[in-house]
């Protein structure tokens, strides 16, 4: 059994705290650590950013999508917009790029452009595509549910 919601805010930066708490929420009825939880919040919260910047440049005349499917082995967000689409090419750079830098020069420590980066080492699976005029991040995490939806690990 799956359960599905949906959420759509305005493409306005003010907006990011609302799906930043509602992933926190959901996260809290699947059995993820403190820990994940955070990362998963994280990826959402950046990826429903970048729709923001990117596909919308800062315009908040327009609308992000959310779609959460939780089902008992996995929980798959889609972040959709009808902005500008992702450069493919940008986006498999952007997957490469190492986390790890040299914190001991605070200079050369790079403050952003590092999300797409986070995303895929977070998440089990990431893909993206742009049809139609919708462009959709597709992220999942898997994890195993109880019976009846409860935290902890499938009973054998």
């Amino acid at each position: 059994m799956q359960r599905k919601i949906k959420l759509v805010i305005d493409s306005d930066l003010e907006n990011i705290a609302l799906i930043g708490t509602a992933i926190n929420k959901l996260c809290s009825l699947i059995p993820l650590s403190d820990e994940e939880a955070f990362q998963m919040e994280l990826c959402v919260v950046e990826a429903v950013t970048n729709s923001i910047k990117h596909a919308y440049g800062y315009d908040s005349e327009h609308q992000v999508e959310i779609n959460f499917v939780l089902s008992s082995e996995e929980l798959t967000v889609d972040i959709c917009d009808k902005g500008t689409p992702l450069d493919k090419e940008l986006m498999e750079k952007k997957f490469k790029e190492p986390l790890e830098c040299d914190d001991t020069d605070p200079d050369n420590v790079p403050e952003g452009g590092r999300g797409l980066a986070i995303i895929n080492t977070i998440m089990d699976n990431v893909s993206y595509k742009s049809e139609k005029g919708i462009n959709c991040l597709t992220m999942k995490k898997r994890f195993n549910l109880l019976v009846g939806g409860a935290k902890g690990p499938v009973n054998g």
